[in-house]
């Protein structure tokens, strides 16, 4: 028996609801015009709405048909043509929240739609300057800080940025590529290192 609450499970429904009705409106903007003109305004067919919002509304309402479609047919609610939409199948989950929580696969349903909060979140609600700047640094390998160093006039080589890291001038932390795992480092400490050895 999956444990998942039945309060959760419908609050993520309704939730994942709003975000679809949020992400339909942004369907039909228009795309913001790039800063630089390219060539004079010329009349004619424009772009129906922003590719970007249509893409992640029909892969994310794919995906949650699938599930939706399961978890209704396995409580045995009948899905009317004209409920298909990912706005009518999220209402339907949220309304058959008790008898959903109940199946066995009721957690993997939760996971998905929390999945979907998230990517159709981050779609809808640009991220602010403070989430922007509060982000935690990611950590390269050696040859990408060196290549980043080089691109700042900073002449460098990857086995120069190892050396600092052995020699303790800047943290290192496994990181993982492929199968198994090469030192981290971060850009900032390099960036700060090499600029005070000029």
């Amino acid at each position: 028996m999956s444990q998942v609450d039945e309060q959760h499970l419908r609050h993520l429904a309704r939730h994942l609801a709003n975000l679809y009705q949020e992400l339909n409106s942004l369907k039909y903007s228009r795309p913001t015009p790039p800063e630089a003109r390219v060539m004079k305004p010329t009349p004619g067919p424009q772009s129906p709405g922003n590719w970007l919002y249509v893409s992640c509304w029909l892969e994310q309402s794919m995906r949650l048909r699938e599930v939706a479609f399961n978890a209704l047919g396995d409580v045995q609610v009948k899905i009317r043509d004209n409920e298909t939409g990912p706005i009518d199948l999220c209402t339907k989950l949220a309304f058959h929240a008790q008898a959903i929580s109940e199946l066995d696969w009721a957690s993997d349903l939760t996971d998905e739609l929390e999945h979907q909060a998230k990517v159709i979140g981050r779609h809808c609600r640009q991220r602010t300057a403070r989430e922007v700047a509060d982000a935690e640094e990611p950590r390269h390998g050696a040859e990408h800080i060196a290549r980043q160093l080089r691109a700042r006039g900073i002449p460098t080589t990857a086995d120069t940025i190892r050396g600092w890291g052995k020699s303790g001038r800047i943290t290192t932390q496994p990181i993982p590529w492929g199968n198994n795992t090469q030192n981290g480092y971060l850009l900032t400490e390099a960036l700060n290192h090499a600029k005070a050895q000029q």
